[in-house]
């Protein structure tokens, strides 16, 4: 699908790319790597592990290479990418989700992620104003913002992940209350478990995984970041305050 829009926009002579990315590219990896306030330049070895991550990878070096390719009236494209973390907004699936989990459960939001976690939320009304002014910029400077990547950043507090969630759905209803931390084996143990009941059952019947080991590996493996990078390149400021949002 990038590749795609990538050969559109040089047929049909649209010289400049925002591409919207995700951290998925990045980390957490196999390795299970944290990055404690990293930026756009930290370094990783080992190789993502979630399909959403790898496919995200290869469209981010199709745009890097695509960037300068000649359009067909003379021109060149001109590319940059914006990698979002997890963007909250309303009515967010994600949330409804752990709302409904939590009043099943009378208002305990309980958790898996450590003590010593760390991972950035941005409202999504911000990321798509840091989308509006990259877009500007890179028609204003190219040679600037051309193969740059930024990460998406407001001033929604970098914490623990369960304690963000927590104050966004106890925010609209003040009895969701947090609960305990469920370690680790337990999480391993029940998804092994649906595993083995999976493979015993088909094809009688087909149960959804509620979770899977790689995405258990990236909720729990630190990954936040700390950057001024899209302020400096292009007088990013977030439009909504952390307490609007």
């Amino acid at each position: 699908g990038t590749e795609n829009v990538l050969r559109a926009c040089c047929v049909l002579n649209i010289p400049y790319v925002v591409y919207t990315s995700s951290i998925a590219p990045v980390g957490p990896n196999t390795s299970h790597e944290p990055m404690f306030r990293g930026n756009e330049d930290t370094k990783f070895s080992g190789e993502v592990e979630l399909p959403y991550g790898k496919t995200k990878a290869m469209a981010e070096k199709l745009v890097f290479e695509a960037n300068g390719e000649k359009t067909s009236n003379g021109g060149k494209l001109t590319t940059c990418i914006i990698r979002a973390n997890t963007a909250y907004r309303e009515k967010a699936t994600f949330l409804q989700e752990l709302y409904l989990f939590a009043k099943a459960r009378n208002g305990v939001l309980n958790y898996v992620e450590p003590e010593n976690t760390e991972c950035n939320y941005t409202y999504v009304g911000n990321v798509a104003w840091m989308h509006v002014l990259a877009a500007r910029n890179l028609q204003l400077k190219p040679d600037l913002l051309a193969r740059q990547v930024y990460y998406s950043y407001d001033d929604t507090p970098t914490r623990k992940g369960f304690l963000i969630r927590h104050q966004l759905l106890s925010s609209i209803d003040p009895s969701v209350r947090l609960g305990s931390h469920i370690p680790y084996w337990k999480m391993w143990l029940m998804i092994q478990l649906h595993r083995i009941i999976k493979v015993i059952l088909y094809p009688f019947w087909k149960p959804q995984p509620f979770l899977n080991l790689p995405l258990l590996n990236t909720i729990v493996t630190t990954f936040s970041y700390e950057t001024d990078k899209a302020s400096r390149h292009f007088g990013y400021k977030p439009l909504f305050t952390g307490k609007e949002s």
